[in-house]
């Protein structure tokens, strides 16, 4: 038979609290991979974006970024690649070309003369 003085208010409220403690530890150990993970959904949604900009604006005329013969670029040298593009005609609002500027970049990160 169970002994009544084990489950005392007290012992309960002192387990009832390890208990949350517990669980807000784990919670937050674990939020900066949760972040992480959906900042990294996010970054690859925002890419695929860009390409679709891209492919609709650019791929007339350009077939591929990929270039092994050119020095990389900067974030600035292809923020004057896409504003040149507009004097010959390419209708890109701001945000696209800023979308269209950050895909090139990260596509040829590594290969850039400095940071842009």
């Amino acid at each position: 038979m169970l002994n009544r003085k084990l489950f005392t208010s007290k012992r309960f409220w002192l387990l009832t609290v390890f208990l949350i403690c517990a669980i807000s530890v784990l919670l937050v150990m674990q939020s900066p991979s949760v972040v992480a993970s959906e900042k990294a959904k996010q970054k690859s949604l925002d890419r695929l974006k860009a390409y679709k900009v891209y492919q609709e604006k650019c791929q007339g005329c350009h077939d591929s970024v990929a270039d092994p013969e050119k020095q990389g670029r900067t974030r600035d040298d292809w923020h004057l690649v896409v504003n040149v593009m507009h004097g010959y005609g390419l209708d890109l609002s701001t945000e696209e070309s800023d979308m269209i500027i950050d895909l090139l970049y990260d596509l040829r990160k590594g290969l850039e003369r400095e940071a842009g």
